[in-house]
């Protein structure tokens, strides 16, 4: 319900009005319980470390947790940089590593498989360990993932049997491939000390499946790997499932048999999942079903805008729905959300990072206990016979034959992308008040029965709070495929809690800046004193030599206020005309307890924000934590900028710097549609570069790269230039092998330019447009500084 009042200020002779919007939301009269005894899951660790799950989150070492898992395939990067790439999500706030074993790379020959180099899944897994990087296996045998057949070899489809079923030869197949993984994992799971924690068995049974890679130029309708009384009811994609599953019982019994087969080989974890939506087959007790949400799918017949900006309760409503189980028995868990989306190549959507870290705080604000990224980390899809061989990326669908960047917050070179900052300073938020935010649950507004993505006006709101009215309001002014919006000004929340009526702000009201979201707490508890409301977003806390010392965050438009229970705290309650800022810093004492500080940071510097052994880094660098230390990447400025918090400078900017590189390359465009680049200098011969990145802006429709008589990349244009890491290249390239190129021209037809921003579309009025300009290299510098 929504009212609007009058509120009335004077300034100097003449009277203004403003009309506050007032948006209701009010607390339910009955609770769900909180209930495990319906699940067998859970685990203990030889150290003395728990895991529990009951039916809306999960329990780590006696607190609740709110997991952040960001999707990277190991065999779709070069295993020597596997190591800092791991760091690097961790320095971003992912805490569980999900990870297909994909069983066509891993037994491309029927008998004969591979555990080295690129597919050295047990060293992957232990430099995740070695970093205190949870994983959770996806042991297939189907995998999907965009992979040709979607993982299943070549070889199985020339077989006399019917995947993904359990016919008994598929199921003697299968029992190899979990006998084999089994083997690596060996001593890895979290029952012995190791990092897995989780299993994720097959994907998407009964729902959705890749094409088989064997096809012909004409057909119509596309032959997918399912088993035979699945092939009428498969979908594309991730969408809901509208007919009626009148096998659901055989892929029920399919999933039942997996896990007990992955048991049997030594496989356990604590828990399993299972895919959850558009109806798919689940294993009822025993597996957490997972959840998905793309704003930006490109196997829809065309880009609109999605339901993922607007909020619905979550854990008793989950999107794809109608699903196989009863959404409030598990955990909600938004385990594949696309902050990013894989391109093909007839739609080249470019999401935007507001749409990203929408989705998300709809992901918190409906209830999901488990958050993840799919992909968080792109990478490249390998080839056949080491590289010379077929691709293996799920070519009938269209998409590049090796890039998988996927948008995702770090792409396929490992360079954040636009997503990347965003999602941090919420996965900041998680990091320090998981603990408190996991047990509340979701309350909606009656406006989320009528919101619909093409409303620019109404606020779209939501909140988590507990039984006794505490909690956090979800904001969102942002809708993807939307660039119309504006601010949301006069805005003003009632909260109907179950012992009070609390208003946000008390007097006047607040501005929503348009492609915003935030998370305003309420009836907060901060070292003993009751903040009863904040209009700015908490992002961390720290140990400020011995005082609590918490950080907030606003966009620019938001004025940050603070007001306390008076009988919480001595002397002042109320903050107010706070400028954000390493000036906005004030005390709290509680009356029954130490003194506090607040700080409320501009949201530039909450982009820029994460913490490191326990302090505040402030950099526009990419943070590569170490112990002791922390490294910086910087890619093209030799120069780092940076604040740590506490230290004997404060809030004072430091910088390192390391002697600048001018690398010397030697171009070649003197073919039509063609271009070849010598470069022979290697970043392991120079300290102070991490890597060598080839910046190639053009203008086309794709172009793709070779070494050594081999394709290794190609890329599909959206406008902006294209940047490769060089790193995985450098040994045939340092020795006089040089990286080629082939373009081709862009078509004023081309089906996909309703995707590209205006401003990057040319004139075809003298025909197809192909433009090439000047390649450069950029360094990535590397510098470290000791804290």
């Amino acid at each position: 319900m929504m009212k609007k009042i009058i509120i009335s200020s004077i300034f100097g002779m003449a009277a203004l009005t403003a009309i506050a919007q007032t948006y209701e939301l009010t607390a339910p009269r009955k609770w769900e319980s909180i209930r495990s005894e319906h699940l067998q899951m859970g685990g203990k660790s030889p150290n003395g470390g728990s895991i529990e799950v009951n039916n809306y989150y999960v329990i780590r070492d006696g607190k609740p947790v709110i997991p952040v898992m960001g999707e990277f395939h190991y065999s779709r990067y070069p295993a020597e940089q596997w190591e800092q790439e791991i760091v690097k999500m961790k320095a971003g706030g992912v805490n569980i590593i999900p990870s297909y074993i994909f069983w066509s790379l891993h037994e491309p020959v029927e008998g004969k498989f591979c555990w080295e180099g690129n597919l050295n899944l047990r060293r992957f897994i232990e430099l995740c360990k070695k970093h205190d990087m949870d994983v959770i296996v996806r042991i297939g045998p189907f995998g999907h993932g965009e992979i040709r057949s979607g993982a299943l070899p070549d070889w199985l489809f020339t077989k006399n049997l019917d995947v993904r079923s359990n016919d008994p030869k598929y199921l003697a197949y299968t029992k190899i491939l979990y006998t084999e993984i089994a083997k690596q994992l060996q001593g890895l799971y979290y029952k012995d000390g190791g990092p897995i924690i989780g299993c994720q068995l097959e994907n998407e049974h009964q729902h959705s499946a890749s094409p088989w890679a064997i096809n012909y130029i004409g057909e119509k309708v596309l032959d997918f790997t399912a088993a035979s009384y699945d092939k009428g009811i498969t979908k594309l994609g991730v969408s809901v499932q509208e007919g009626n599953i009148s096998t659901a019982e055989l892929g029920d019994r399919h999933m039942v048999t997996l896990q007990r087969m992955a048991e049997e080989v030594g496989i356990i974890t604590p828990f399993y999942t299972t895919t959850g939506w558009g109806n798919a087959a689940v294993i009822p007790g025993k597996a957490i079903p997972v959840t998905a949400g793309y704003t930006y799918p490109t196997w829809f017949p065309d880009q609109r805008k999605s339901d993922f900006c607007m909020f619905k309760n979550l854990w008793a409503d989950p999107d794809y729905s109608p699903v196989r189980y009863n959404p409030l028995d598990y955990p909600s868990a938004s385990a594949e959300m696309g902050a990013g989306i894989q391109m093909v190549y007839d739609k080249r959507p470019i999401c935007t990072p507001e749409a990203a870290e929408a989705l998300m705080l709809r992901c918190l604000a409906g209830g999901s206990n488990i958050i993840g990224y799919y992909m968080y980390h792109g990478g490249s899809t390998p080839r056949m016979n080491n590289g010379y061989g077929e691709f293996l990326s799920d070519q009938p669908m269209g998409l590049p034959k090796i890039s998988y960047d996927f948008q995702a917050p770090l792409g396929e070179f490992g360079l954040e992308a636009p997503s990347f900052r965003p999602l941090r300073v919420i996965h900041n938020f998680l990091a320090d008040f998981q603990h408190i935010l996991a047990p509340m649950q979701p309350v909606m507004p009656e406006n989320v029965k009528t919101m619909t993505p093409e409303n620019r006006d109404d606020l779209r709101y939501a909140a988590r709070m507990t039984p006794a009215g505490e909690g956090f309001l979800f904001l969102v002014n942002t809708q993807d495929h939307d660039l119309e919006r504006h601010d949301q000004k006069d805005l003003r929340v009632k909260l109907n809690l179950p012992n009070e009526t609390l208003t946000i702000p008390a007097k006047g009201g607040f501005t929503l800046p348009k492609n915003t979201s935030a998370i305003i707490p309420f009836n907060f508890d901060m070292e003993g004193a009751l903040l009863k409301y904040a209009t700015a977003q908490p992002l961390m806390k720290i140990d400020d030599k011995g005082t609590t010392h918490y950080f907030f965050t606003v966009h620019d438009g938001m004025e940050p206020e603070f007001v306390f229970s008076q009988s919480s705290v001595k002397g002042k309650s109320e903050f107010m005309d706070i400028v954000p800022g390493f000036e906005s810093t004030f005390r709290v004492t509680p009356r029954g307890g130490k003194a506090f500080k607040v700080t409320v940071l501009a949201y530039a510097d909450a982009l820029n924000a994460t913490k490191v052994n326990g302090k505040l880094l402030i950099t526009e660098a990419t943070v590569v934590p170490a112990a002791g230390q922390v490294k910086f990447l910087s890619l093209g400025k030799h120069q780092v900028d940076y604040i740590v918090y506490p230290s004997k400078q404060g809030f004072k900017k430091q910088t390192v710097c390391v002697e600048s590189v001018s690398p010397k390359v030697d171009i070649d465009k003197s073919v039509p549609w063609r271009m070849e680049i010598g470069f022979t200098e290697k970043a392991t011969d120079t300290p102070q570069v991490n890597e060598y990145f080839l910046s190639v802006p053009y203008t086309g429709d794709v172009a793709m790269a070779f070494v050594d008589n081999t394709m290794v990349l190609d890329h599909f244009w959206q406008g902006m230039p294209w940047r490769i890491g060089l790193n995985r290249f450098a040994d045939k390239m340092s020795a006089g092998k040089p990286l080629g190129f082939y373009f081709r021209p862009l078509r004023a037809e081309a089906p996909f330019l309703p995707d590209i921003p205006a401003e990057f579309v040319p004139d075809f009025s003298q025909g197809p447009v192909l433009e090439i300009g000047e390649p450069q290299i950029i360094p990535e510098y590397v510098m470290s500084v000791s804290l």
